[in-house]
């Protein structure tokens, strides 16, 4: 079975906006779903959204996302040190949210959910998009 990591674009796209997702981004989100495969959020991305959702450029809060959890296959993924192992590691990346983003996906072994383009350059993580 696959596992994934979403974004916070993935996950606020997935949640609020779906046409805006990628065509691969939403067949692989769509089909994790039915399999039962592992959709993880970051506490990173959790954070992320909180932050935009005080900013108002967002709608999607913390009632969103646990009902998430709780009717699909997307779970919450703690920070822990081995993803701060990895985060310490990944100078190149600057942004701390994708920096840390790309260090739970690495160490969870999994697929990156994401259209950050800067982010696929790095070629540090699998990504799944257009």
């Amino acid at each position: 079975m696959s596992e994934y990591v979403v974004d916070t674009h993935a996950s606020l796209f997935a949640l609020a906006a779906p046409r805006k997702l990628g065509r691969k981004a939403t067949r692989t989100l769509r089909r994790a779903d039915e399999r039962g495969e592992t959709v993880w959020v970051p506490a990173a991305v959790v954070a992320e959204v909180l932050l935009l959702r005080e900013l108002g450029r967002t709608e999607i809060g913390l009632p969103e996302l646990r009902e998430a959890f709780a009717t699909t296959c997307w779970r919450f993924l703690p920070l822990d040190l081995d993803q701060l192992d990895e985060f310490a590691a990944l100078t190149r990346i600057r942004d701390p949210f994708d920096r840390l983003i790309v260090a739970a996906a690495r160490r969870a072994r999994a697929k990156l959910v994401s259209r950050d383009r800067e982010l696929r350059e790095t070629g540090l993580v699998d990504i799944i998009w257009s």
